[in-house]
């Protein structure tokens, strides 16, 4: 029997003794203990919703996409103008919200099909893009590490009268989500479910219908939960319902979205929060119950799928651009204050100290743990500090994708300054966001003595949390390169299947 499963077996005893021997208190628990849900859609844009997420920035809603229960949840709930995804790319950002920890120190720094896939959609990603190029590149963890501590075993140990469940993408490996502390989940899923079609495009209702009957059993049962609803959707291919689709392909597009098909599966995501409010509501528990929604990275584009834009800032997803990290995020619970904002960064690796103070949890975090708890922005009017033990963010992309224009990259935010460092080039760029939310102005050399102290600043976080850095290739032969063959930088404007209105063809898109 391996240390975790000992180590679970005598939680089950310790909850099950609590429960004979002091069942008033775990009846108190019961009846006050707050609800947790985290909302995770998938690839959208900051901008990607109908829902302003700066109330100052007009533009930082979408002028196409429709999303009238984000809406909601944001006039009930506390937007964060800063929230920004842990890494531009899915994997990363996940395992760095299961634990608290930056994907630079978890050492997962792209997805990880890269090294558990030893045939097929990994395979092809690693032959085009890992081997012979410009600079030899780290290879990223395969699996997330049974050793590290996951927000659902940590709350199962201190806090076990919880339920917990995952329901939709995993994209962890790990063996599966009841591995990693969770009672209910759909398997260790990853991409390939979310391209189902008709009946249940993107497995929208299948994880919706999980979520919200899990709900109703923890009710029933009086038992306060854990839930992470983690949807394929807005990832291409993109899937909509007919009824959906139809209704948007009569609808004028926007000047900046335009992609009718990409708006419906935005609306038909829209409809699976909707449900989640509604069930709340019904079951009594909407008063107790703190939904966190936000999204693992920006909208994706540059490539010939591109199917929206992150208009007003930079790129998208897989770049450390503003595009490709800053998204969506709202948080609903007692004591947030209705329609209010925070401009505050906030990032999903603070998401495990926050929930752990909600619970009231007292005990110490696990060792090494990156985030912070923002419960003070919650219960405030959206001011103050989070405190981590690094307080810049780093956002660490040590990788190629040649069609998205994407090299090894890095940036560091602090406070208002964003620094960028490409490694190829070791070229280094500073953008004030309060002044320059695009990044259109690279104002390094105004500011060279502050833009050396950020690269310090980034280098030393780096090599202290051990990240692999890339290395210069002197054997790389460009003719033999096959990320060339599709390399480019573009920008889904034009019309037909990019960040446009596609016809009325099949009602798919090319993955």
């Amino acid at each position: 029997m391996d240390c975790k499963t000992k180590t679970r077996s005598l939680l089950v005893l310790i909850t099950v003794l609590s429960a004979l021997s002091f069942p008033s208190i775990t009846g108190a628990a019961d009846a006050s203990s707050p609800n947790i849900i985290i909302f995770l859609a998938d690839d959208q844009g900051w901008s990607g919703t109908s829902a302003l997420m700066d109330l100052e920035q007009k533009d930082s809603k979408s002028d196409f996409y429709q999303t009238p229960a984000l809406e909601r949840l944001a006039a009930e709930g506390m937007r964060f103008s800063q929230g920004y995804a842990p890494h531009p790319n899915c994997s990363p950002t996940r395992m760095s919200i299961q634990t608290g920890k930056s994907p630079a120190r978890l050492g997962s720094t792209d997805i990880l099909d890269i090294v558990a896939s030893e045939a097929g959609y990994g395979r092809v990603f690693y032959e085009r893009f890992y081997l012979n190029k410009p600079m030899n590149v780290p290879l990223p963890i395969g699996a997330i590490p049974d050793e590290e501590v996951t927000i659902a075993e940590f709350i199962k140990e201190h806090r076990p009268e919880y339920a917990t469940a995952h329901f939709g993408k995993w994209h962890l490996n790990g063996e599966s989500p009841a591995n990693h502390g969770y009672d209910q989940h759909d398997g260790t899923t990853s991409n390939r479910e979310g391209t189902a079609r008709e009946p249940d495009p993107k497995l929208i209702k299948h994880v919706t219908d999980r979520s919200v009957n899990f709900m109703r059993e923890q009710v029933k049962a009086k038992k306060p939960f854990l839930l992470q609803i983690s949807h394929y959707a807005v990832h291409t291919p993109v899937f909509a319902k007919p009824e959906t689709l139809d209704a948007f392909a009569a609808m004028e597009p926007g000047s900046v979205h335009t992609n009718d098909r990409y708006a419906a599966m935005t609306k038909d995501l829209d409809g699976s929060l909707e449900s989640v409010l509604e069930a709340l509501d019904q079951l009594g528990i909407a008063d107790r119950t703190y939904i966190i929604y936000t999204s693992d990275n920006g909208g994706e584009i540059g490539s010939v799928s591109t199917p929206t834009v992150n208009t007003p800032l930079r790129k998208g997803k897989t770049h450390t651009w503003e595009g490709g990290v800053r998204v969506p995020l709202i948080v609903r619970g007692p004591d947030v204050e209705a329609g209010s904002q925070s401009d505050v960064p906030v990032i999903g690796w603070d998401f495990f100290p926050t929930i752990a103070s909600l619970l009231e949890i007292e005990a110490p975090m696990p060792a090494n743990i990156d985030g912070g708890s923002f419960v003070e922005l919650l219960h405030g009017d959206g001011k103050g500090t989070v405190d981590r033990p690094t307080q810049n963010l780093v956002w660490y992309y040590p990788h190629y994708r040649n069609n998205k224009g994407v090299y090894p990259q890095a940036s560091l935010l602090a406070g208002n300054y964003k620094l960028r460092k490409e490694y190829e080039t070791g070229k280094l760029m500073l953008f004030d966001l309060n002044k320059d939310l695009s990044e259109a102005n690279d104002i390094s050399s105004k500011k060279p003595e502050l833009t050396s102290k950020l690269e310090k600043a980034l280098d030393d976080y780096l090599n202290t949390v051990g990240a692999k850095l890339p290395t210069k290739n002197i054997d790389y032969d460009p003719a033999k390169d096959l990320g060339l063959q599709s390399r480019g930088e573009g920008r889904g404007q034009g019309r037909g299947p990019g960040g446009n209105r596609g016809g009325r063809g099949p009602r798919q898109q090319n993955p």
